[in-house]
């Protein structure tokens, strides 16, 4: 989840005025001795320090060699010449535009905190192109004046050259022009960003009001079992709507970065399409729309990602059920062709308006939010909708004549030709044990997050013990004998993964389950999970299923 401080030290970034202090907050916020920013310079396609920084280095030659690696890698880590004259360890964290790169001297981050960075940077980078754009926008302008004015003078005596130049200054006219116009797109990203971040203050704030509210309740109700079960579902469904912002706003992340890998399989379309209608069903049922479902009799077999596809499908079915008026009505058709398998999804809604048409499916990108818009969002529901159907070799398009009269979202995925040429994917095995009752030891420095769960494990008939670090859990195990063991992963003495390496040592715990619950819960961190011997991983936060 990006903290509130993060945002605000972000936008300090985006002022030349204000950056030297956004950067020594960022500093201190990470724990590095300094940090420098970088824009590139297209037109001489080299890194240079952004505005309102010094803008040489020690050893620069060094410094370019360094910044070029990490462009053409993502992240990098590498000793560099610090300005006091020290060797330092630099991470270099780069913007997948490859227009802006955050160095950071003397730490090495944790993957949290670079992925938190990595999510952000395209916002600041937005900022740099325009500002490197402002500088040689004005630079060529100059440039074609002095042209046009030696042209004047030299125009009788060298009529010829007069009008190659002439042809010169036309062209640097014409390049203006369009740098013009490209910082007007820039702009207005910078303004969908600035948009953006206000929106997420605002949908942030939304679930934590009544989060706190209901915190305060719980020692007013303390003896009052009802009121204490209707505060516990408040805390979870707002909870539940945080997570969703912060794992929307992740996968979009990752999605446009290309860290996801789908878990592809042999699919049937009308079963994930009926799991999608599933998911967004409680929505169109509160809003009492009518909902029609058409398509074809015949099999529609798909090679996709079961998870990804009907994440795809239920948000469009979701944006048709919010931004369709109370009561509505809502077509979803299937079409089987020879190759290819067409979705329409249908509303009689508020449409969408020529202007926003365009750019309906970019990052950040919403309508003006109105009274019957109040469900909220952050603009980024369709650009992972694109990115999605894009991997499985689709297309999305949509269609509306303009506000008020309705909008059609078609998706268009290719057919499974051959079914038979498709192995399907294996379950996985769970295991399984007799026993209800366990004797369970939690490691989490993470004391509140620990509790609450030793908590609901206890409710349910188990043991719990809870330690805050590797080396005491160690010194418990001597003690005690444990059954089950859940671990996390970034422990203040030593890893999750050194932990379950030297409890497997012990001979009594041979038939241990150890799980893994974790705040990473990207891939190659499930990965990292399986290849050190846990069981199961689990991303915090945990439901009780």
């Amino acid at each position: 989840m990006i903290s509130f401080e993060l945002i605000h030290i972000f936008t300090q970034l985006q002022q030349p005025e204000t950056r030297q202090q956004g950067l020594k907050a960022l500093a201190t916020t990470m724990n590095a001795t300094e940090v420098f920013i970088f824009g590139k310079d297209v037109e001489i396609g080299i890194f240079l320090p952004a505005q309102g920084l010094p803008q040489t280095l020690r050893d620069g030659v060094q410094w370019h060699a360094f910044l070029k690696q990490v462009e053409q890698n993502t992240f990098l880590m590498s000793i560099l010449p610090a300005p006091d004259g020290s060797e330092r360890l630099a991470y270099g964290i780069a913007d997948a535009s490859g227009f802006a790169i955050l160095v950071f001297l003397g730490i090495e981050l944790q993957v949290e905190q670079r992925d938190q960075i990595a999510a952000i940077l395209p916002l600041l980078s937005a900022k740099l192109v325009i500002e490197r754009t402002a500088q040689s926008a004005a630079g060529h302008a100059a440039v074609a004046r002095d042209a046009n004015r030696l042209a004047s003078s030299l125009n009788v005596a060298l009529e010829v050259n007069r009008r190659e130049l002439q042809k010169a200054f036309e062209l640097g006219e014409r390049e203006l022009v369009s740098r013009r116009a490209a910082e007007e797109e820039l702009r207005k990203a910078d303004r969908r960003k600035d948009e953006f971040l206000a929106m997420l203050a605002h949908e942030l704030r939304n679930p934590l009001a009544p989060i706190s509210t209901a915190a305060e309740l719980l020692t007013l109700f303390l003896h009052d079992e009802k009121k204490v079960l209707q505060v516990s579902e408040i805390i979870k469904r707002q909870v539940g709507h945080m997570t969703k912002l912060v794992d929307d706003l992740l996968d979009v992340s990752r999605v446009t970065r290309g860290l996801v890998q789908l878990q592809k399989e042999e699919l049937d379309l009308k079963e994930i399409v009926s799991l999608a209608i599933e998911q967004a069903r409680p929505l169109i049922d509160a809003r009492e729309h009518a909902f029609n479902l058409r398509f074809d009799t015949q099999q529609l077999k798909i090679v996709g990602d079961r998870t990804r596809l009907i994440q795809a499908l239920s948000n469009v079915l979701n944006n048709a059920a919010k931004y369709t008026p109370k009561g509505g009505e809502i077509t979803l058709r299937i079409e089987g062709h020879d190759t290819r398998i067409k979705i329409c999804i249908e509303d009689n809604g508020i449409g969408i308006e020529s202007t926003l048409l365009p750019n309906i499916f970019d990052l950040f990108t919403q309508a003006k939010r109105t009274p019957d818009r109040s469900q909220g969002g952050l603009g980024i529901g369709l650009a992972l909708v694109k990115n999605i159907v894009g991997m499985h070799g689709g297309h999305v398009d949509v269609l509306s004549q303009g506000a008020g009269k309705g909008s059609i979202f078609s998706i268009e995925l290719p057919r499974l030709e051959n079914e038979s040429s498709f192995d399907k994917l294996k379950n996985c095995e769970e295991k399984a044990d007799a026993e209800i009752a366990k004797r369970v030891l939690i490691v989490d420095d993470n004391l509140d997050a620990a509790k609450s769960l030793a908590w609901l494990l206890e409710a349910q008939g188990h043991y719990v013990t809870v330690k805050e670090d590797a080396r005491s859990a160690l010194g418990e195990v001597e003690k005690n004998g444990y059954q089950l063991f859940i671990l996390d992963i970034g422990l203040p003495d030593m890893s999750g993964y050194e932990l379950l390496r030297r409890l497997r040592q012990h001979s009594a715990l041979k038939n241990a389950i150890f799980i893994a619950l974790t705040g990473y819960g990207q891939a190659h961190d499930r990965a990292l999970s399986d290849a050190a011997g846990f069981d199961y991983h689990f991303v915090k936060p945990i439901t009780p299923q």
